[in-house]
């Protein structure tokens, strides 16, 4: 029942951002600097462009610094040509004002200029890339097509002038398309129609590898070690990043690339291919790695979604004054303050329980307003097999509010479609009812509103019924928000809408964010309902900072816990389930309010699979 939203947007929002300052050189050898990248999750933010001018401006000659802007990933189609150059000199003069404004003494400011390579005939003419000389202190990538921009520049002789520019000791920076072109082996883009919600399936990204002869790779000076992924968390890419890194692991004979993830109007540093470092604008950059704690991997359930365990994770916002944050994409180690910090060491942890409950337990993500069948039909089959034992044939809806007749009929419907011929009783929230769940063969639990749960559970009566449902019914199915609400912890923040998601999945990522409240406490742990596709990837991070002390479970669309009495719980369905696990973490909030996090480790699990941790 999440909402409908587009998957494949290139609308991009400005947004107000803080910056994290960059030292500035002045008149020292470029050859004797390390080369610095600066890859930026999307936007051209006043922020964002001065962070690329400061990078640009450490260590330039002088007495101006010098950049060339490279747009590439615009579109090579004749009729779109004009447009395309007026476009980007618009860019240009943002990138040249913006440099301008952060460039002190010795310089007398920042000169940027148009390099006009709109297709490959382009890029082929070295007259079109002539300005990238001795002196270019830096250029800057324009977003559009990653894919484009490389069958244009790939091997030819504008993409030489850069990388020996580059080697000079020029800066390279770029946001969105612009970021992608900045790691080697390069994510393309999602295969056909699919999106976030299928980032964890095996083969769902289009990987250029840039491993052997052909143009289908990032620049050929990018970084070897990183994989650059844009739109981080505003286009919900967690899943997408973490199946290309363990497609990777098997591509490059078991050593996984790191995966760093840049948020929109956001950017870091990648100094000589080694650090991380200095993030600076509105959000944080991720940090994924497979390998430091050998997480294994694995394609499960019908949709070969992927399996693996213990992925260390790092958020690393803008810093805070006296206490810098440095990722060694060498070591794959971090530094806060000047001291290294220790590898987590993973502990043992069981997957969701209901201590108590005499039957069976679905914690659902959403699991009738996908596609898939595969949840809903488990819990008709387990309901008929529940009247046999002396159960009657009728299975009750607990509803969270009146209002939700839409989600109350889908639920019916979906039951029915799943072979269910019994009775349906439906109780809502705030009206009287004469229905009982006594004796029933099973209960659903319809929360389709943060608002509505609340309400719902500040009704002792409702809240009653519901904890008497879990503990003694044969079957219960949770679903959404009131999936939520039965664990430690649930976010009472509205739902995105398809005109805001992408600014709220932003948002998940600043403390606090979830504005939450304690939940009825059946379920161990905290739950996340419609992880992928409602882009809530943030919401475990903050749950995590919230109560360390708890490991936090997403659960994604078509897909639910099953937790048995006695047994270990199983993921059901055709998704993902995500357990994140912040025991051995450090938290703190950077200065825009964006989390802060180290050694947070990530579990992903598919169908059939038991859930547990360590």
């Amino acid at each position: 029942m999440a909402p409908s939203r587009p998957r494949a947007t290139r609308v991009l929002a400005l947004a107000t951002v803080a910056v994290c300052g960059v030292g500035l050189g002045g008149g020292a050898a470029r050859a004797a600097d390390p080369t610095t990248m600066t890859p930026i999750g999307g936007g051209y933010t006043v922020e964002t462009l001065q962070g690329f001018g400061r990078a640009a401006a450490n260590g330039a000659t002088g007495p101006t610094v010098d950049i060339v802007v490279v747009p590439s990933s615009y579109g090579d189609a004749p009729a779109d040509r004009a447009e395309n150059l007026v476009l980007a000199q618009q860019r240009t003069n943002e990138v040249d004002a913006a440099c301008d404004a952060v460039v002190t003494a010795p310089f007398t400011g920042c000169t940027a200029v148009l390099a006009p390579l709109l297709n490959r005939a382009d890029a082929d003419d070295p007259a079109n890339s002539a300005m990238i000389t001795d002196q270019t202190d830096g250029f800057f990538i324009l977003g559009g097509d990653q894919g484009l921009a490389m069958s244009i520049l790939a091997d030819s002789p504008a993409e030489t002038r850069m990388a020996a520019a580059f080697a000079r000791g020029a800066a390279v920076g770029g946001t969105s398309a612009g970021a992608a072109v900045e790691s080697k082996t390069m994510i393309n883009g999602y295969v056909g129609a699919l999106g976030p919600a299928e980032g964890l399936r095996q083969g769902s990204s289009i990987i250029w590898w840039g491993d052997d002869a052909d143009r289908e790779r990032g620049l050929s000076f990018a970084s070897q070690r990183a994989i650059f992924d844009q739109h981080f968390y505003q286009r919900g890419r967690f899943g997408r990043l973490l199946s290309t890194l363990a497609t990777s692991d098997a591509h490059f004979g078991g050593v996984s690339k790191v995966g760093v993830g840049v948020d929109y109007a956001t950017g870091v540093h990648n100094t000589a291919d080694t650090t991380i470092t200095q993030t600076f604008g509105a959000s944080s950059a991720a940090v994924l790695d497979l390998e430091s704690l050998s997480s294994p991997i694995a394609w499960v359930g019908p949709n070969k979604v992927l399996s693996t365990r213990n992925v260390v994770t790092h958020l690393l916002p803008p810093d805070s004054a006296g206490s810098p944050t440095a990722y060694d994409l060498t070591t794959r180690t971090v530094t806060r303050a000047g001291a290294a910090v220790a590898a987590p060491t993973p502990a043992a942890a069981a997957g969701p329980a209901v201590p108590g409950a005499t039957g069976k337990v679905y914690l659902g993500g959403d699991v009738v307003g996908g596609g898939s069948s595969t949840v809903v039909s488990q819990v008709v089959a387990d309901a008929k097999a529940a009247v046999t034992g002396g159960a009657q044939a009728r299975i009750v809806m607990l509803a969270a509010s009146s209002k939700d007749k839409k989600a109350i009929n889908a639920y019916s419907g979906a039951l029915k479609s799943a072979g269910w011929s019994g009775k349906v009783d439906v109780v809502e929230q705030g009206k009287n009812s004469k229905v009982v769940t006594n004796g029933a063969a099973g209960v659903v639990l319809i929360g389709e509103t943060p608002a509505a749960v609340v309400t719902a559970l500040a009704d002792p009566a409702f809240a009653g019924l519901v904890r008497s449902a879990v503990l003694t019914t044969p079957v219960v199915l949770a679903d959404r928000h009131l999936t939520a609400a039965l664990g430690t912890w649930f976010s009472t923040k509205a739902d995105p809408t398809a005109t805001n998601y992408e600014e709220e999945s932003v948002e998940n990522f600043r403390a606090g964010d979830g504005a939450w409240q304690r939940g009825l406490g059946l379920v161990t742990g905290s739950l996340v309902p419609s992880l992928t596709a409602d882009y809530r990837w943030g919401k475990l991070y903050d749950l995590g900072a919230l109560e360390p002390g708890q490991v936090v479970w997403g659960l994604g669309e078509d897909t639910a816990v099953r937790v048995t009495p006695g047994a270990a719980a199983t993921v059901v369905g055709d998704g993902s389930v995500v357990g994140l696990d912040p025991r051995g973490a450090q938290f703190w909030t950077g200065p825009n309010s964006a989390i802060g996090a180290i050694n947070v480790l990530l579990n992903t699990f598919g169908a059939g699979e038991a859930v547990r941790v360590g």
